[in-house]
């Protein structure tokens, strides 16, 4: 079989290289499965929902990161007002 010339090579590394990238996006996402499919059989099982989180966070920072946000964001605000401190002139 002869070397593919032109526009068949060209086609060629670029078909190449989106099937590496498809192969790269599966096992990350395979990995991210594994990580949230226990994290729900812990929660199942009693396992609290900090202890899980953190475990998420160690295994995968950026799994849950936009969930974390979320729950910063919508946190009530503090029963008593935080004191502040004064500037230094």
């Amino acid at each position: 079989m002869s070397e593919p010339r032109g526009i068949e090579a060209s086609l060629l590394a670029e078909l190449d290289r989106r099937v590496r990238e498809v192969s790269e996006v599966q096992h990350q996402l395979a990995r991210e499965q594994r990580i949230l499919t226990r994290a729900r059989t812990e929660l199942r099982m009693g396992r609290s929902g900090e202890a899980v989180l953190a475990e998420i966070r160690e295994q995968s920072p950026d799994l849950l990161a936009d969930y974390c946000d979320l729950r910063v964001r919508l946190a009530p605000p503090p029963l008593r007002p935080v004191p502040r401190t004064a500037a230094s002139a």
